[in-house]
This record gives C-alpha cells, structure tokens and sequence, in this order.
C-alpha cells in the first residue's frame, strides 16, 4: 500500500484532531454517566413517551441490527476507520473537513466503547466476556430513545449515543459539500 503524498498533519490539522478527541470525550463521558446512573434496560421519560433516556447495549451493526456480533463488529468498525483515515488522507478535497471530523470522532467512540464490559449502576471494566450475565454487558451503549412512527420499519427508532449522532451529522454535512463529479473523474 502507497502512502499519500500530502503531509498528514496537512490533512489531519491539529484543530481537527482536537475536535475529534472533544467528540471522542463527550460521546464517553455521556455513556459513563448513564452506565453508573442507570440499569440495564431501564427508561426514564423525559419528554413523555416521545424522548426517553433507555439503556440498551448494542453487540450487532447500524441501527441495532446482526445482535450477538460483537466480535465481528469490533473488526467492521476498526477497518472502517483505517479505511476513512486513508480515504481522507487520499482524498483531502473531498467534502467539508469538519464533515470527517464529526464521522471520526463518531467512529472512535464506538469503537472504543466495545472494548468494554459495562456495568450498569457501577461502571465498566475493560474486556470483551461478561464475568456475570445479566448483570454484565458488552457491545455499545445506547441510550437516546426516540418515537418513531411505526408504519415506518421501526416501533421505536433504535436508541443511539452521541457517537451515533456525529457520524450522522458529519455523513449529512459530507453529502451536502461532496463534489460528485470530481469524484467520478478520480
């Protein structure tokens, strides 16, 4: 494999990287916070029905889908940023910077939070088995809960974390500022 020929900190500008580790940080602190103050499967109201606070562990992909995959999931998600750290590095004029800012920090979020056992009421541990069942878990915290009309594919939409919310922001932002006729003269 080639490396890119533009400088990487010309591409990934400290700035930038700061950004993502602000993300980084948020989408943790805001998952520790849940895990030590709730329990497994817990709902909170806060705007009724409409918005509750839920804890629920994702071990599956996107959107809570391929449950019980934990393992395969670690390795989709850490290809997946060696993939976007290269395509961007590659690609440095494609898309608003800040666009990959927000799927970066998104993406290491989640990716850093499945190297963890959490338990819900105490805290976490780092690991990949739960000691206990039932009172142990893995996969990714989730815990914004939403309603979501369900003529529409869900009953609920799934829950997500902060993590979840920058990788849609930034992949919102990317698709409104990508050049795609450039992209296909590439």
């Amino acid at each position: 494999m080639k490396l890119p020929n533009t400088p990487f900190f010309s591409v990934f500008k400290p700035g930038y990287l700061a950004f993502v580790a602000f993300g980084l940080f948020l989408d943790l602190l805001t998952k520790y916070i849940i895990i030590t103050k709730m329990y497994a499967h817990e709902s909170i109201p806060v705007l009724g029905d409409f918005f509750r606070l839920s804890l629920t562990f994702n071990t599956g992909f996107v959107f809570g889908l391929f449950q019980d995959n934990a393992l395969p999931s670690l390795f989709a998600t850490g290809f997946a940023i060696v993939f976007l750290i290269f395509y961007r590095w590659q690609n440095s004029d494609l898309g608003n910077v800040w666009g990959w800012n927000f799927v970066m920090a998104g993406a290491f979020g989640n990716f850093i939070d499945k190297f963890f056992v959490k338990i819900p009421g105490t805290g976490f541990r780092f690991g990949f088995t739960p000691e206990k069942p039932g009172i142990e878990f893995i996969g990714v915290v989730d815990f914004l809960d939403f309603e979501w009309p369900n003529f529409l594919l869900f009953e609920r939409w799934p829950a997500f974390n902060v993590a979840d919310s920058c990788v849609s922001i930034g992949i919102v932002i990317l698709l409104f500022t990508m050049d795609w006729k450039e992209m296909d003269k590439k």
